[in-house]
């Protein structure tokens, strides 16, 4: 199994002057002073100085990032993001002009709602014709790929777009993308390279370690607005926790815990990350339907989507505190949820400080009070556990197979298999098989954090490359799968040995559209003829099959005692090097 490698930045100090031969150089050089270990790279013919870059350092012995070939750019940008997600450390992402960027596709909503820091670097269309400049037009596709705007591709999505102007440029413009890009709130950044100045000589070129443009932190917060919602907390009856990315980091999820067992809080979790441990007494399941209208105070953490108000909303009178990266959510037009004392901040340094000033406020009405919540709160757990385990075992013969079961399944692999990481693309199928399916442990379940379909196979590959030592099980819809561009993010698993596990939660159907359908239209043509048009998928194709097309391993599953020993039979072959597709067969909807 290859490992994951840091290559050493070759500036000693924070910055450096030095002489470089072609542009496309100094923008290798400025990835490894940026501590960039993977370039995930989709190739045209405006990108290839890069690589004559990347051969040339190759062949010096000079070290560079690790070129990842992603066959389609839906897989390099997942990759980029899915690396972020379980490292923290910014990767860099290589398109070609105008189609490659339009090919990122809703891989750029996700990045963008996810808060990954991905630097996007695309070519642009050569401008000059003049045949003594290196780079100039030299084909057909030269004027059709010029556009009045490119970067207007990207410009909603991006945090930073910029065009580098001249070559002597490139270390500190690499630089500023990076900065910006991990600067808190993160987000995705965008930088297109023309071709002339990729192959033009700038002499002398600064480059910047990350040192001299460090990525700008929150911290904790404002101390007083924490002191007053530690106040708040203390004296709340019926308080209740709703997160959604706190676990983001180790750091966060502690955070988390410790204040949560100090006050006796429920804990409410969209699992877009572990953010809080599914087995712990004060975790109170995924909807928060029933608990959001009887709290008399309600504390967000990094969350974009707490509750649907049309569903629910807070009791007349309840204080609504939210801590978050970005509070305002400055990114989303209209965000309307009620809140009555927002803190910015990074909640894996408030949280801890938010414990610290509640403890001393705890006298022994209070401490009385808590200690009586939290065992009706240990009660609710153990009967809502209990209810959803009794679900599961009550489908254990039933086919076709229910999402209960085969979670129940996924769950028994994950207790019998510590070393799983989990990457979740089920979109309807999600909560069920959070319910069956307890971790514990920050950092072993990933969500892309937004609605752009085809994330979970590519960010499975990323991910699979920042922890070579874990064993990477990619839980997607069909639908999920097919828009993930299948046999590319394949083959790259196979090619860059990051063998990963897929599941495929197969109901032959686009369940997400049919939901809402019968739910607006339930006595409408649809349901009445039975003729759901443009949901079905029948005849399901067999994506089993498809795994011999790149040398993976393939099984279809279609009873329920099969489903788990097909489970450990793709696990084995994984930890043998070989990425495996089980194509489990689910109820039509």
């Amino acid at each position: 199994m290859a490992t994951t490698q840091r290559p050493t930045a070759s500036p000693r100090t924070d910055r450096e002057r030095r002489s470089i031969g072609e542009t496309a150089e100094g923008y290798v050089e400025a990835l490894i002073s940026q501590g960039v270990e993977y370039l995930f790279l989709n190739p045209g013919t405006d990108t290839f100085p890069v690589q004559e870059a990347l051969s040339k350092f190759a062949a010096e012995g000079r070290p560079a990032p690790r070129t990842v070939l992603c066959l389609f750019e839906v897989v390099a940008l997942a990759a980029a993001h899915g690396y972020y997600a379980a490292t923290g450390r910014p990767q860099a992402v290589m398109v070609h002009v105008d189609v490659g960027t339009q090919n990122l596709g809703g891989m750029l909503h996700d990045a963008q709602r996810g808060r990954a820091a991905v630097v996007i670097t695309a070519g642009r269309a050569p401008y000059t014709t003049d045949p003594d400049e290196r780079g100039s037009r030299s084909s057909y596709i030269h004027w059709l790929q010029e556009q009045l705007d490119q970067h207007g591709i990207v410009r909603n999505y991006v945090k930073w777009e910029y065009e580098l102007r001249r070559p002597d440029q490139v270390g500190e413009v690499v630089a500023r993308a990076f900065q910006i890009a991990a600067s808190d709130p993160p987000g995705p950044t965008y930088l297109t390279l023309p071709r002339e100045l990729l192959m033009a000589e700038p002499g002398n070129v600064t480059l910047h370690r990350t040192e001299a443009y460090p990525p700008v932190r929150l911290g904790a917060g404002d101390p007083a607005a924490l002191r007053e919602v530690a106040r708040r907390l203390v004296q709340a009856e019926r308080p209740l926790v709703l997160t959604a990315d706190t676990g983001r980091s180790p750091a966060g999820f502690h955070g988390l815990v410790r204040l949560a067992e100090l006050l006796a809080l429920p804990v409410i979790e969209w699992r877009n990350r572990v953010n809080f441990p599914s087995d712990h007494p004060l975790h109170l399941g995924y909807d928060p339907t029933e608990m959001v209208s009887d709290a008399d105070l309600i504390l967000v953490l990094d969350h974009d989507v707490p509750y649907i108000p049309t569903s629910v909303h807070p009791a007349p009178g309840a204080t609504v505190v939210q801590i978050d990266v970005d509070p305002l959510k400055e990114r989303i037009p209209l965000w309307s949820f009620p809140v009555h004392l927002p803190v910015r901040a990074d909640t894996a340094q408030a949280l801890p400080l938010l414990a610290d000033f509640a403890e001393p406020l705890i006298d022994d009405d209070r401490s009385a009070a808590i200690e009586a919540r939290r065992n009706d709160l240990s009660a609710r757990h153990a009967y809502q556990r209990a209810a959803w385990h009794a679900a599961a075992q009550s489908d254990a013969n039933t086919a076709p197979l229910t999402v209960s079961w085969v979670g129940h399944c996924i769950g028994a692999l994950a207790k019998a298999q510590p070393d799983c990481l989990f990457v979740d693309e089920l979109v309807t199928s999600n909560i069920e098989v959070w319910k069956q399916c307890p971790v514990t442990e920050p950092g072993t379940w990933y969500v892309s954090g937004g609605s752009g379909l085809g994330w979970g196979l590519g960010a499975s590959l990323g991910i699979k490359l920042a922890r070579p030592e874990r064993q990477v099980v990619a839980l997607v819809g069909d639908g999920s799968f097919v828009f993930g561009a299948p046999v590319a993010a394949l083959w790259g698993m196979q090619q860059h040995n990051a063998p990963v596990m897929v599941v495929i939660f197969n109901n032959a159907c686009y369940n997400a559209t049919k939901r809402p359908l019968v739910a607006s239209y339930p006595d409408g043509y649809s349901v009445g003829t039975d003729n759901f048009i443009g949901i079905d998928l029948l005849p399901a194709p067999r994506y089993d099959l498809l795994a011999a097309v790149v040398g993976a391993y393939g099984e279809r599953v279609e009873t329920p005692d099969q489903v788990l020993p097909a489970l450990r039979r793709g696990l084995e072959r994984t930890r043998a090097g070989q990425t495996a597709i089980i194509d489990v067969q689910l109820a039509h909807p």
